[in-house]
């Protein structure tokens, strides 16, 4: 391959990076606004449910949880199992606050969460991808042993725009 290739090629491919990271991440946070559902969140199992709001004020609102919580044998929310509880919270996560994008970077500014520890805290997520009304990103801090051996086989998660 001669030079001027070498050159033409070097900038096509350039050019594709460059382009290709421009859709890496959001361009602001106006990129996010609308309702999302789970499309895959293995963390959850395959057939997660929940939502994702981001309001243009810059509030937000997340709830995922797996799509066969069991039922109480009591049939009340305030006297279950303790394995019905544990399975619960361990299959469960909300939590609500205002949210930020700089870069690819999404932090949750949480002002509270069913996992009280983040109540209060900065979350951050790295937005891999905001194509079309697909919004695909990464959990560098997940809250649970079991999250963290999911997300190192699986390490994003991918959420459907509403129309």
């Amino acid at each position: 391959m001669n030079r001027r290739n070498v050159v033409r090629l070097s900038a096509i491919s350039a050019l594709g990076l460059a382009l290709s990271a421009g859709n890496a991440a959001a361009q602001s946070a106006e990129d996010l606004v609308g309702t999302w559902t789970p499309v895959k969140t293995d963390a959850y199992g395959p057939n997660a449910k929940g939502s994702l709001i981001f309001e243009a004020n810059g509030r937000y609102s997340l709830t995922l949880m797996k799509s066969d919580l069991p039922k109480y044998v009591s049939n009340s929310r305030t006297q279950g199992t303790p394995w019905e509880y544990k399975t619960t919270v361990e299959g469960s996560l909300s939590h609500l606050g205002t949210y930020s994008v700089s870069g690819t970077d999404l932090i949750f500014h949480v002002e509270a969460s069913t996992f009280p520890n983040w109540t209060n805290t900065d979350q951050k997520r790295t937005i891999l991808s905001v194509t079309g009304d697909e919004l695909k990103y990464t959990n560098p801090t997940p809250s649970s042993a079991y999250q963290r051996l999911v997300i190192a086989n699986a390490p994003y998660l991918v959420w459907q725009r509403v129309k």
